[in-house]
């Protein structure tokens, strides 16, 4: 499988790469997905599902094929 070139959007007025599962602006500190959404407060981060800022930022340590994998 041939490897894809990050997204990139603009934040802060410079451009941002969004090769991971979640990317931060370093100015702002505002969050977005690999697909250059940007994501809600990290307050409201685990509201619905209980996990914590850790457990998901920790997801960046997986692989795409761990990250797929169904159970």
């Amino acid at each position: 499988m041939p490897s894809r070139e990050p997204k990139v959007i603009e934040c802060c007025g410079e451009e941002l790469p969004c090769p991971n599962f979640t990317n931060t602006c370093p100015h702002c500190s505002a969050d977005y997905n690999w697909a250059g959404q940007r994501l809600a407060p990290r307050s409201q981060w685990g509201e619905e599902t209980g996990e914590s800022v850790e457990e998901i930022l920790g997801i960046d340590d997986m692989s795409v094929d761990e990250l797929l994998k169904s159970d």
